[in-house]
Parts: structure tokens; sequence; C-alpha cells
């Protein structure tokens, strides 16, 4: 087990955001909670304070480096230093190279990689300071596979590896631990509904990720487990 924590979730509007606040908070944690939608975070902080957990919100556009900046230290203010960022925010267009426009392309990017970097470099500084941190990235079986239709999405995680492979390399005998989680399918909002409406049988839930998440975070001091792959059981859906 691990003593209360200060634990800032990135687009934790919905689904596995969501999902990793309320698991988070059961055990004691102290949750600022992000995303770019203010609704959907005031009835996350509702639903985790009716059950005595601690839930701090900040409307956040997670690719402004201004805001970015300024939310960290609305978390540290509120709550106190941070010991654990979790990197969840993403959006994707399911279109063919030749589909996806550019602005689709600045987005995903801004948000999936940019945004990444920003809340990363807004908490590494004080990380380092007190010799210890904990960075948890939510990123995608795509930037390990081939899958057609999503060739910027898997540009943008598959960046996110590398940045964050080179940054633990750099970190790790100054306290900080980086873990990449590479998710296969996930019933969230990221899908359109027919596909959910096809495949979320056989699509992972968020809660179910919440709880291995949760557990990936309670590592002993001397071990770092680094890089964890989880896919449904059935493999790849043929979307």
């Amino acid at each position: 087990m691990v003593g209360a924590r200060i634990v800032w979730i990135t687009g934790a509007g919905s689904g596995i955001g969501r999902a990793l606040a309320e698991e988070f908070a059961l055990h004691g944690d102290s949750i600022a909670a992000t995303a770019r939608t203010l609704a959907n975070l005031t009835a996350l902080q509702g639903q985790i304070e009716t059950s005595s957990g601690t839930c701090k919100v900040f409307q956040c556009d997670i690719s402004n480096a201004e805001q970015v900046r300024t939310t960290a230290e609305l978390i540290r203010s509120t709550l106190g230093p941070i010991d654990v960022l979790i990197n969840n925010a993403g959006v994707t267009y399911f279109k063919d190279f030749l589909a996806t426009t550019i602005e689709q392309f600045d987005e995903v990017m801004a948000t999936n990689l940019r945004g990444l970097f920003l809340s990363t470099k807004a908490v590494l500084p004080i990380m380092l300071e007190r010799g210890s941190g904990l960075i948890i990235n939510v990123l995608s079986y795509a930037a390990k596979a081939t899958y057609t239709g999503s060739s910027v999405y898997a540009a943008s995680k598959a960046g996110a590896e590398a940045m964050m492979n080179v940054l633990r390399a750099e970190t790790r005998s100054k306290g900080i631990k980086i873990i990449n989680v590479y998710l296969g399918a996930v019933f969230t909002p990221i899908w359109h509904p027919r596909h959910r409406e096809k495949y979320g049988h056989q699509m992972m839930k968020p809660a179910e990720l919440a709880k291995v998440i949760f557990e990936l975070s309670c590592q002993p001091p001397s071990m770092v487990i680094e890089d964890v792959v989880i896919r449904p059981q059935v493999g790849d859906l043929q979307v």
C-alpha cells in the first residue's frame, strides 16, 4: 500500500480519465482532475466528494502552455506538490492519411503529444527537487501495431512513447518513475457510436483498466514497471 498522494489526471471528464479519478480517490488519494469541459468535471467532483473522497477540478486545455502552467500552480497551492501525473488526455480522428486535414493533424498532435510534453514539464522540476515522482502515460497499442485509418493518432502516440523513454533514461537516477501503458480498444466516447454498439462487448472497460493502473502506481521504491500492454482478450477488433 501507498500513502495518500496528490494525483493529477488529465482528460478526467469522461472515459478512462474519469474511471482513474474514481479509482485513485477510492484508495485515499487526493485528485486534481482536469479537462476542457467544466460540466463533466463538476459532476465527477460531486460523485467523488459524496463518497468522502477529495477531488478538485480545474478547466484546462492541455495543449495551451499558459493554461497548463497556471493549472499546475493552482493544484500545488490548493492540494500540495504533485506526486503522480497521469497523462491521459487524448483525441483522434478515424480517417485515412489523405482524408485527414491539416487542422485535424494539428489538433491530435497538440493534445496527444504537445499536451503530454507541457503537463510533464509543469510537474517535473518540483519532482526532481523532491527526489521522487511518478508519471503514468496512457498510450495506445497503435504506437506498436499498424492500424489503417489511424496514421496521425499512431504517430502522436509513438512520439509520446519515444519522448517518455528518453525522459525515463534522463531522470531514473533522480527518483522519477515513468510508466507507459499501451491500451487496446476501450469502451469510451473516443469511438464512434456505431463502433461502440457493434464491438462494445469486446472492448475493455474503463473501470477495469483503472484498477490495473492503480496497482501499477503502487510499486516499491526499488523497482519500476516500465511498459505495460493491456489488450482485449479477443485481440484486435476488426473495425
